[in-house]
């Protein structure tokens, strides 16, 4: 999901700069909806991911039918490069060497673009486009609700016991053994802040508990399209988003949601929303990032263990620095 938002910014970049070029983009099934409404995407193909060989073949169909001439690999691995190679286009662009995630899937490519700095997704695909589009500025994704999108999020928040008129706070649960979730004082510092407080927890996260008396929204597949609203929502109350750095915060970042991500095990630097207050612990131990999905400290997650207002504010990455052209 973040890996999809992240590629957005570089498609609108090249469609502001060359509005008579047909794009089209390929993905997994259960992220096509997000890519509703977005100016200058021609097609939308969704590859079943799960589908075995004719999945693969069913994409290819897709493909060769809209007779692609240039195909750019913004995630630098087997899937999107292959997806590449199944277009048929003639000429295959994407990230060089270590910028990609497996680095041998570049032998399905005709072309490579080199990439200074660090992996950012977002910074790479906008090098790639600029293979193709070399005036094509950097620009965060950012996704647009309908009105009958931020009207569904706010009746889900209004079901919630909040009022959506006006400014409260979204914020984002993990799963505890996460180590990139919020910690407990986290989560209760919100709480005790004089704003309305709505807890999200996503499909992943759909047995876990919340605060005895605190609303929570708990997504399900499927509901997509009801969280860019939320998160246009949040832009339009003076709302915001609290979270780690889960595909959620990405979502609602892009939406326009006002947001702060804690970050702890991951790196800023190669995951965070380009939009995102990013905070880290004031006094960060040694061992992080260390970008682990289960903390080997012998004292747990120490380096989520902040709140918001403790949280020390990330330097802009250097790869934001050096996005423009």
């Amino acid at each position: 999901m973040g890996d999809v938002v992240q590629s957005l910014g570089a498609l609108q970049a090249m469609h502001a700069m060359r509005p008579r070029f047909e794009f089209c983009f390929v993905t997994q099934r259960e992220n096509a909806p997000l890519l509703q409404g977005l100016a200058g995407l021609a097609h939308v193909i969704e590859h079943d991911r799960h589908g075995g060989l004719a999945a693969i073949s069913h994409t290819r169909s897709r493909l060769r039918a809209l007779r692609c001439d240039v195909a750019l690999d913004f995630q630098g691995n087997l899937k999107s490069a292959l997806c590449a190679w199944l277009s048929g286009a003639r000429e295959r662009i994407g990230a060089a060497g270590s910028a990609r995630r497996e680095p041998w899937s570049r032998a399905l490519l005709t072309k490579t673009v080199a990439i200074a700095g660090p992996f950012h997704p977002a910074f790479v695909a906008s090098c790639v486009a600029r293979a193709l589009v070399p005036d094509a500025p950097f620009l965060p994704g950012r996704l647009c609700a309908t009105d009958d999108e931020v009207q569904a999020a706010a009746d889900f928040v209004r079901a919630a016991g909040i009022n959506p008129s006006a400014a409260f706070t979204v914020l984002l649960l993990g799963r505890p053994e996460d180590p990139r979730s919020l910690q407990h004082a986290a989560i209760r510092a919100e709480l005790e802040r004089d704003r309305p407080v709505l807890l999200l927890a996503g499909p992943s996260e759909h047995d876990v508990l919340a605060p005895e008396g605190v609303p929570m929204w708990r997504q399900t597949r499927g509901q997509l399209r009801v969280l860019v609203g939320l998160g246009a929502l949040l832009a339009r109350v003076g709302g915001c988003l609290v979270g780690a750095d889960q595909g959620p915060a990405h979502v609602l970042a892009a939406a326009g949601a006002p947001t702060s991500i804690l970050f702890g095990p991951q790196d800023p630097t190669l995951t965070a929303p380009p939009t995102a207050q990013v905070l880290q612990h004031p006094t960060p131990p040694s061992c992080m990032p260390c970008r682990e999905r289960k903390c080997r400290h012998p004292n747990g997650p120490v380096c989520m263990a902040f709140t918001r207002a403790q949280g020390r504010p990330h330097a802009e990455p250097v790869w934001l620095r050096a996005a423009e052209p």
